[in-house]
Protein backbone atom coordinates (compact mmCIF):
# COMPACT_ATOMS: atom_id res chain seq x y z
CA UNK A 1 0.00 0.00 0.00
CA UNK A 2 3.03 2.59 0.53
CA UNK A 3 4.44 1.30 -2.45
CA UNK A 4 1.07 2.69 -4.43
CA UNK A 5 1.23 5.88 -2.21
CA UNK A 6 5.02 6.55 -2.80
CA UNK A 7 3.79 6.11 -6.91
CA UNK A 8 0.84 8.04 -7.34
CA UNK A 9 2.57 10.98 -5.15
CA UNK A 10 5.49 11.06 -7.75
CA UNK A 11 3.32 10.53 -10.55
CA UNK A 12 1.32 13.68 -9.83
CA UNK A 13 4.61 15.53 -8.83
CA UNK A 14 6.19 14.62 -12.54
CA UNK A 15 2.61 15.61 -13.90
CA UNK A 16 2.77 19.05 -11.68
CA UNK A 17 6.27 19.62 -12.59
CA UNK A 18 5.06 18.82 -16.30
CA UNK A 19 2.27 21.50 -16.40
CA UNK A 20 4.57 24.29 -14.99
CA UNK A 21 5.86 26.71 -17.83
CA UNK A 22 9.53 27.28 -17.73
CA UNK A 23 10.73 31.20 -17.68
CA UNK A 24 11.77 30.80 -21.48
CA UNK A 25 8.36 30.02 -22.34
CA UNK A 26 6.43 32.34 -20.33
CA UNK A 27 9.01 34.75 -21.95
CA UNK A 28 8.35 34.13 -25.42
CA UNK A 29 4.39 33.71 -24.80
CA UNK A 30 4.29 37.10 -23.17
CA UNK A 31 6.43 38.40 -26.56
CA UNK A 32 4.17 37.10 -28.65
CA UNK A 33 0.85 38.08 -26.45
CA UNK A 34 2.14 41.60 -26.71
CA UNK A 35 2.95 42.04 -30.40
CA UNK A 36 -0.59 40.25 -31.28
CA UNK A 37 -2.43 43.03 -29.31
CA UNK A 38 -0.29 45.86 -30.92
CA UNK A 39 -0.90 44.64 -34.20
CA UNK A 40 -4.47 44.25 -33.54
CA UNK A 41 -6.61 47.51 -34.60
CA UNK A 42 -7.54 48.26 -30.79
CA UNK A 43 -10.33 47.84 -28.96
CA UNK A 44 -12.71 51.23 -29.18
CA UNK A 45 -12.48 53.36 -25.74
CA UNK A 46 -14.74 52.38 -23.25
CA UNK A 47 -13.48 55.56 -20.64
CA UNK A 48 -12.41 58.89 -21.00
CA UNK A 49 -9.92 61.51 -19.10
CA UNK A 50 -9.96 64.94 -19.40
CA UNK A 51 -7.16 64.44 -22.42
CA UNK A 52 -7.90 61.22 -24.04
CA UNK A 53 -10.06 58.08 -24.09
CA UNK A 54 -9.04 54.11 -23.45
CA UNK A 55 -10.67 51.02 -23.04
CA UNK A 56 -10.80 49.79 -20.19
CA UNK A 57 -10.83 45.69 -19.90
CA UNK A 58 -13.93 43.76 -17.73
CA UNK A 59 -12.83 43.21 -13.93
CA UNK A 60 -10.24 46.52 -14.43
CA UNK A 61 -11.75 50.09 -12.98
CA UNK A 62 -9.97 53.41 -12.32
CA UNK A 63 -8.92 54.11 -9.27
CA UNK A 64 -7.44 57.92 -9.68
CA UNK A 65 -6.83 60.07 -12.99
CA UNK A 66 -4.93 63.26 -13.29
CA UNK A 67 -4.14 65.40 -16.52
CA UNK A 68 -1.04 62.38 -17.21
CA UNK A 69 -1.59 59.40 -15.49
CA UNK A 70 -4.26 57.30 -14.51
CA UNK A 71 -4.05 54.38 -11.90
CA UNK A 72 -6.11 51.31 -12.80
CA UNK A 73 -6.87 48.65 -10.22
CA UNK A 74 -7.82 44.78 -10.97
CA UNK A 75 -8.46 43.27 -7.39
CA UNK A 76 -5.50 44.40 -5.53
CA UNK A 77 -3.19 44.61 -8.71
CA UNK A 78 -2.68 48.30 -9.71
CA UNK A 79 -1.53 50.01 -12.67
CA UNK A 80 0.11 52.92 -13.73
CA UNK A 81 -1.12 54.75 -17.25
CA UNK A 82 1.34 57.48 -18.23
CA UNK A 83 0.56 59.17 -21.46
CA UNK A 84 3.08 62.05 -22.65
CA UNK A 85 1.24 64.10 -25.13
CA UNK A 86 4.30 65.38 -26.36
CA UNK A 87 6.08 62.15 -27.50
CA UNK A 88 4.55 60.60 -30.79
CA UNK A 89 3.85 56.84 -31.47
CA UNK A 90 7.05 56.23 -32.75
CA UNK A 91 9.28 57.64 -30.17
CA UNK A 92 11.74 55.95 -28.40
CA UNK A 93 12.47 57.95 -25.82
CA UNK A 94 10.45 56.34 -23.20
CA UNK A 95 11.73 52.61 -24.27
CA UNK A 96 15.58 53.82 -23.90
CA UNK A 97 14.89 55.63 -20.59
CA UNK A 98 13.67 52.01 -19.36
CA UNK A 99 16.71 50.14 -21.32
CA UNK A 100 19.34 52.61 -19.80
CA UNK A 101 17.72 52.10 -16.17
CA UNK A 102 18.10 48.35 -15.92
CA UNK A 103 20.86 45.89 -16.48
CA UNK A 104 19.75 42.81 -18.00
CA UNK A 105 16.01 42.91 -18.30
CA UNK A 106 13.63 39.79 -18.23
CA UNK A 107 12.01 40.64 -21.61
CA UNK A 108 13.14 43.69 -23.17
CA UNK A 109 11.64 43.95 -27.09
CA UNK A 110 10.36 46.21 -29.33
CA UNK A 111 7.47 46.00 -32.04
CA UNK A 112 6.62 48.48 -35.04
CA UNK A 113 3.38 48.83 -37.21
CA UNK A 114 3.06 51.53 -39.50
CA UNK A 115 4.33 55.03 -37.98
CA UNK A 116 4.14 53.42 -34.47
CA UNK A 117 6.27 51.94 -32.01
CA UNK A 118 5.50 49.52 -28.79
CA UNK A 119 7.22 47.91 -26.50
CA UNK A 120 7.35 45.40 -23.88
CA UNK A 121 9.95 45.72 -21.14
CA UNK A 122 10.08 43.36 -18.25
CA UNK A 123 12.17 43.56 -14.86
CA UNK A 124 12.88 41.16 -12.17
CA UNK A 125 12.35 42.65 -9.34
CA UNK A 126 12.73 39.85 -6.67
CA UNK A 127 12.25 35.63 -7.57
CA UNK A 128 8.76 36.42 -7.03
CA UNK A 129 8.06 39.53 -8.53
CA UNK A 130 8.39 41.13 -12.16
CA UNK A 131 8.04 45.18 -13.39
CA UNK A 132 6.04 44.82 -16.95
CA UNK A 133 5.39 47.53 -18.30
CA UNK A 134 4.32 47.89 -22.42
CA UNK A 135 4.56 51.46 -24.22
CA UNK A 136 3.21 52.82 -27.69
CA UNK A 137 5.60 55.83 -28.01
CA UNK A 138 4.74 58.39 -25.10
CA UNK A 139 2.30 56.37 -23.41
CA UNK A 140 2.91 53.28 -20.63
CA UNK A 141 1.30 51.30 -18.57
CA UNK A 142 3.12 49.55 -15.69
CA UNK A 143 2.74 46.71 -13.22
CA UNK A 144 3.72 44.31 -10.75
CA UNK A 145 2.76 40.89 -11.30
CA UNK A 146 4.26 37.54 -10.67
CA UNK A 147 6.06 35.44 -12.84
CA UNK A 148 2.67 33.39 -13.85
CA UNK A 149 0.72 36.22 -14.75
CA UNK A 150 2.84 38.07 -17.04
CA UNK A 151 1.54 36.86 -20.35
CA UNK A 152 -2.13 38.03 -19.05
CA UNK A 153 -0.95 41.19 -18.13
CA UNK A 154 1.34 42.05 -20.80
CA UNK A 155 -2.01 41.12 -23.23
CA UNK A 156 -4.24 43.20 -21.37
CA UNK A 157 -1.99 46.19 -20.63
CA UNK A 158 -0.88 46.34 -24.15
CA UNK A 159 -4.64 45.89 -25.19
CA UNK A 160 -5.58 49.34 -23.26
CA UNK A 161 -2.36 51.48 -24.53
CA UNK A 162 -2.86 50.35 -27.96
CA UNK A 163 -6.51 51.59 -27.12
CA UNK A 164 -5.72 54.92 -25.93
CA UNK A 165 -6.95 57.74 -28.56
Amino acid sequence: MKLLKSLILVLFLLLAAGCTQSKADIKEVSIDEAKQAFENNGEKPNNKTEQFSFYLPENYKVEKADKYNVILAKGAQRYILFVNENEEENSQVSYDTLVKQYENPFISKTFKKNDKLGYLFVHELDSKKYEVTVGIGGTKLTTETELKNIKEDTRNIMIIVSSIQ
